[in-house]
């Protein structure tokens, strides 16, 4: 049995952060890792038109070897004034 693992991660305008582990498994590597990268994509579908400031997707194996991540940042003015602090630093 084989075993990947997606998370979800969400950053609403106030700061809030989310996140959700989803597992994926089967009896070969390469059809765990196939659910795995459909979640994955399934979640960046979302992620690419969400409201939260930042909305971001990670897979990776039972072994924690990253395989994908991807995040999108969205305007807001929250997000806004933190990258512009993290460019000051």
């Amino acid at each position: 049995m084989y075993q990947y693992y997606t998370v979800e991660i969400s950053k609403n305008a106030d700061g809030e952060f989310e996140h959700s582990v989803l597992w994926h498994y089967a009896e070969t590597d390469e059809a765990a890792r196939l659910k795995g990268e459909a979640k994955f994509h399934e979640i960046l579908s979302r992620a690419a038109v969400s409201d939260f400031a930042e909305h971001a997707a990670i897979l990776f194996s039972s072994r924690g070897k990253r395989i994908m991540d991807k995040c999108y940042i969205h305007a807001t003015e929250q997000a806004e004034s933190e990258v512009n602090e993290d460019a000051e630093h």
